[in-house]
C-alpha cells in the first residue's frame, strides 16, 4: 500500500495543470501572485525562484513566468517545450515545439523537432525573432528589469489538445549568466544535467 501512494503521489507530482481564469492576463499588466494568483509552478535557480503560470481564458491559453536575475546578459533565457501529441519521443519530433524565449526577446528563437533534433525556421541557424511577436497560434510580450525579467506567451489551446487519448507534454527550462547554471522542470533523475531535459520529450511532464 505505501509503495503504492509513493507512485501515486510521485506522478501527481510530474503533472501540470492549467487553471481556469475569468479575464485574460493583459499584455502589459504586472506579472506576479498578486494579479495572477497562486503560481503553477516554482522553480529554484541560482538568484532565486522562477515563478511560472499556466492559465486559461476563453479561448486562449496563457504561460507567464517571471524570472529574478539582477544580472543581465544576451544569454539569459526560459526556455518552453511543447510535446503537441503527447507521444513522449526520446528527441525531438516533428510534433514537438520549442520557443527559446531570450530576455531581449529579438533574440529569441522559435524550434521545431526534425529527426531527433531542434530546427529553426527554414533551417536558417541565424534566425531571430527581430521585431516580431507572434506566429502561427502563438503571441509573446516581456518586460526586462533591473532585479529580473518575465514574459507572457498567449497559445492557441490546439497546442495542448494532445492526440490518440495523450495528453500533450511540458517542460521548461531556464538560463541565469550570473551564478552561470541551467535550471528545469520536470527534474528526471535520468538525466545527467538540466540542459539534456529539452532533448527528452519522454520526461516532460503530462498537462491535465
Amino acid at each position: 500500500m505505501l509503495l503504492v501512494l509513493f507512485l501515486l503521489a510521485a506522478q501527481s507530482s510530474d503533472t501540470v495543470a492549467i487553471r481556469a481564469v475569468p479575464h485574460p492576463p493583459q499584455p502589459n499588466a504586472r506579472i506576479d501572485s498578486l494579479v495572477l494568483g497562486t503560481p503553477t509552478l516554482r522553480i529554484p535557480t541560482g538568484q532565486g525562484t522562477t515563478l511560472i503560470w499556466l492559465l486559461r481564458a476563453s479561448d486562449t491559453v496563457f504561460l507567464a513566468a517571471t524570472i529574478p536575475d539582477s544580472s543581465a546578459s544576451w544569454s539569459d533565457d526560459f526556455v518552453v517545450s511543447l510535446d503537441t501529441q503527447g507521444d513522449a519521443a526520446s528527441s525531438p519530433q516533428h510534433d514537438d515545439f520549442q520557443w527559446d524565449l531570450r530576455r531581449q526577446l529579438d533574440s529569441s528563437v522559435i524550434y521545431r523537432g526534425r529527426n531527433g533534433r531542434w530546427e529553426p525556421p527554414r533551417n536558417d541557424p541565424d534566425w531571430r525573432l527581430g521585431p516580431e511577436r507572434s506566429g502561427g497560434g502563438w503571441e509573446v510580450s516581456g518586460s526586462n528589469e533591473r532585479l529580473g525579467w518575465s514574459v507572457l506567451l498567449r497559445l492557441d489551446p490546439a497546442w495542448f489538445a494532445g492526440d490518440n487519448g495523450r495528453r500533450a507534454r511540458l517542460a521548461f527550462r531556464i538560463y541565469n549568466n550570473a551564478p552561470s547554471g541551467w535550471f528545469a522542470w520536470p527534474h528526471s533523475p535520468r538525466l545527467p544535467q538540466a540542459s539534456a531535459l529539452e532533448q527528452n520529450p519522454s520526461q516532460w511532464a503530462p498537462i491535465r
